[in-house]
């Protein structure tokens, strides 16, 4: 089947506003650093058109699109079509809840307390000298401190910072606020993906993160997450972070 490109001005955002600072690496306690209010429009508002098929090679619908300097891009709808027919393609199960637009974790807990299981927060994140990229996927509660983790994956320290939209919305396809690593499918390669380990090994039946937009949460098994993980061609570095508070 041949892939679909989308026209740019389909898959062109709203303006999103830092909730707090990428450059100073100031964070709200439980929410995701880097993540937006945005305005005016919601990647929840439909935009039309017919959605793309991405089964074939598992390539993303949005690849080649360019993102002008300055300008922010929403997640269309056709990449959420995309995600869900790539999970049906690997036979993996889901369940999703939607919800209002949601930017902090204690936003959205209330919206998603039902959904029983492991729920993340994801750091999108620059290695300042090797200039590359990091998907960090912890549990929703987790703090971590960035120049711990560099030191962890030996970059450093003070090599970790968090990296800017322009660059999240070209790797990922996802503005900030919509960070998850189901955008995996989307990325040729660039961007490393580090797991916390009690998402894999906390017992829970399901873990949660964003399909592509802040709209909804969606569920499925550690094992089923992995398979989809590994089928975008990432291999994850897990990561214990409880064991530095034994």
């Amino acid at each position: 089947m041949a892939e679909t490109a989308l026209p740019i001005d389909r898959l062109r955002g709203r303006g999103l506003t830092p909730a707090s600072d990428p450059r100073s690496g100031a964070q709200a306690k439980g929410s995701s650093p880097g993540s937006c209010k945005l305005r005016p429009r919601s990647p929840c508002e439909g935009q039309g058109g017919r959605p793309v098929n991405t089964a074939e090679g598992g390539r993303c619908p949005a690849e080649g699109v360019g993102v002008r300097p300055g300008t922010a891009m929403a997640a269309a709808p056709e990449l959420r079509e995309a995600l869900e027919q790539r999970l049906r393609d690997l036979g993996i199960a889901t369940v999703t809840a939607e919800h209002p637009e949601v930017f902090t974790v204690e936003e959205m807990m209330p919206h998603v307390q039902h959904m029983k299981g492991g729920h993340s927060k994801n750091l999108f994140l620059k290695d300042k000298k090797k200039k590359g990229f990091w998907l960090v996927t912890l549990l929703h509660n987790r703090q971590i401190n960035l120049t711990d983790l560099a030191k962890k994956l030996g970059l450093g320290s003070g090599n970790l910072r968090f990296a800017d939209e322009n660059s999240m919305l070209e790797k990922l396809k996802v503005g900030q606020g919509c960070a998850t690593p189901l955008a995996l499918f989307c990325d040729q390669g660039k961007v490393r993906l580090v797991l916390d380990a009690a998402l894999l090994e906390g017992g829970h039946e399901k873990v949660y993160f964003h399909p592509m937009t802040n709209c909804a949460t969606m569920g499925l098994s550690p094992d089923d997450f992995l398979r989809f993980v590994r089928s975008t061609g990432h291999d994850p570095i897990i990561i214990h972070f409880d064991e530095d508070t034994k």
